[in-house]
């Protein structure tokens, strides 16, 4: 085998990348974390209002709170501040606030059982969406129903969408319905980047550095002594070649801000955090795409192709004052009702044909340009920060293809989209709403090294297949398992999570470090027997 420039490249500066960099080093492995942006964290990314309120663009609370390894850590080492925001929820309709005893809950409950039994075991060509199960609920139910219930529960079970970051129309039913997450959900107040900093943190005492800004600015090339590591940000990989020759990994990158200015460095295992959508791009002239040399296994790249990623926006406003109730730690505004969808509900036959038109598609469609559409269209969730913090904040979280229309617009197009939503959940007319003193949406969806917020559940997808073979990729370059997948969709408990992509780092620099420790073993051994 040819020198290389280090152990194990790491391909992306996410928390499953600094996590897996972290172990290694402690293992005195050597390695290289490359980051296509010019900072830390992927799609970790604590941004800041001009008030100096922190505002997470992406993870912004601890799922799983039951099982989660990271709780307690963060939790008593009194550098991330948490809430539980799962105090009382409003939820608003066009009548305004809908109230308990319309008994809608108990309903959606049922319709989420509904799904479990009758699609947790379907297979993948005959997955239907959740629009279209919400529907053979209804056949089946609405003898004990009353109108209101067929009209409204339909809005109520979209919240959905909100979880994953997909419309109904093509949120898999089949997957959703096995998406089963433990336990509360702790919402961090002073920024994800306090528990991304720890971890980093951790990196830094393993190495020789004393600091970030050391740990970044080492410019070597040569990174292969007993647990040396270094990261540089701004290396786009384009390239991942096997030479046989050497029998080791090429890895080429293109300077971000200097695309003229490639480098080749070489290694003998990987470990890809890069999203995967990014693993999923095949056209290698679209930004942010990666060539395999060899090409990945057919096998690999057929069960891409059904996995889906997700689009959840988030957008934070800031007001003058508070103007909507601090007594709910959340509000949803349903959607528009789809009166062709409530007559086919309330009156075809059961067991009978549909009058409504389900269309099977893997994409929703784009809004218009040029249009600007009316929130109270859409499903909403507003998280009220106003609670906990006592600012004047709100966040509010849509899914496609809302999401891709506000991640593009200027702040003005965005607060005329809400402007009638937040009059609903106020209360108060649309002429009493005040302009916001600033608006902060991500932009996932147009981010070249993102292409989205989180793996999704998407009609036909067959997430299972996918995952066993990035977890056990055998047959890429000489099959030796040179190659490891890490991230949040390299994993099925948690699934989407900063938490489980932080665990997928773990499980591979131990794969790494077994590998190894394995390797040496068997060369000690050898010289000795000599």
């Amino acid at each position: 085998m040819g020198k290389t420039d280090t152990n194990t490249i790491i391909i992306g500066a996410g928390i499953a990348g600094i996590k897996a960099s972290q172990d290694l080093t402690k293992a005195g492995i050597s390695n290289l974390v490359l980051e296509a942006r010019d900072r830390l964290g992927g799609r970790l990314f604590t941004d800041k209002l001009n008030s100096g309120f922190p505002i997470d663009m992406g993870a912004s609370w601890f799922h799983d709170c039951y099982d989660n390894p990271l709780l307690e850590k963060y939790w008593k080492n009194g550098k991330t501040e948490f809430t539980f925001d799962d105090g009382s929820e409003a939820y608003f309709n066009e009548d305004g606030r809908i109230s308990e005893n319309s008994r809608l809950k108990p309903i959606f409950e049922e319709i989420e059982l509904f799904m479990a039994e009758s699609y947790d075991k379907l297979k993948v060509d005959q997955d239907i969406s959740v629009r279209e199960a919400v529907y053979q609920y209804l056949q089946s139910k609405k003898y004990c129903l009353t109108d209101y219930q067929i009209r409204h529960v339909p809005q109520l079970v979209r919240g959905l969408e909100l979880w994953i970051g997909s419309s109904w129309d093509i949120l898999s039913s089949r997957n959703i319905a096995a998406d089963v997450h433990k336990g509360r959900n702790a919402l961090v107040l002073n920024g994800y980047s306090t528990v991304f900093n720890g971890e980093l943190d951790e990196l830094i005492d393993a190495s020789k550095y004393s600091n970030v800004k050391e740990l970044l600015n080492d410019k070597s090339k040569i990174v292969n002594k007993s647990g040396e590591v270094s990261i540089k940000l701004n290396q786009s990989v384009y390239r991942i070649e096997y030479d046989n020759t050497n029998k080791y990994i090429k890895v080429y990158t293109k300077d971000t801000i200097n695309p003229n200015n490639i480098q080749i460095f070489t290694c003998e295992n990987i470990i890809f955090t890069a999203p995967l959508s990014i693993l999923k791009l095949s056209n290698t002239r679209e930004k942010g795409s990666i060539e395999w040399v060899p090409k990945l296994p057919t096998k690999l790249t057929n069960a891409l192709e059904r996995v889906s990623f997700s689009n959840l926006g988030k957008i934070f406003f800031e007001f003058p004052e508070i103007f909507w109730s601090l007594n709910d730690d959340r509000f949803h505004s349903f959607a528009k009702v789809d009166e062709k969808f409530y007559n086919a509900c309330k009156n075809d036959l059961p067991n009978g044909p549909s009058s409504y038109k389900f269309e099977i598609s893997r994409e929703d469609i784009p809004i218009p340009k040029g249009s600007v559409p009316n929130g109270l269209d859409y499903t909403i969730l507003f998280v009220n920060l106003a609670v906990p913090t006592g600012k004047p904040v709100i966040l509010a979280l849509t899914s496609s293809p809302l999401t891709q229309f506000l991640e593009e617009s200027d702040p003005e197009t965005i607060f005329k989209v809400f402007k009638p939503v937040f009059a609903r959940i106020s209360g108060k007319s649309i002429n009493q709403i005040p302009n916001p003193i600033e608006i902060k949406t991500s932009h996932w969806s147009n981010d070249p090294f993102a292409r989205g917020s989180y793996t999704g559940v998407t009609i036909g997808d067959n997430f299972e297949d996918a995952l066993e073979i990035l977890c056990d990729p055998k047959e890429i370059f000489d099959g030796t398992g040179r190659v490891r997948f890490a991230g949040e969709g390299i994993i099925d408990d948690g699934n989407g999570c900063a938490h489980a992509a932080w665990k997928t780092g773990k499980r591979e620099a131990n794969y790494i470090i077994k590998k190894v420790n394995n390797v040496n073993s068997n060369s000690n051994f050898n010289s000795n027997f000599n």
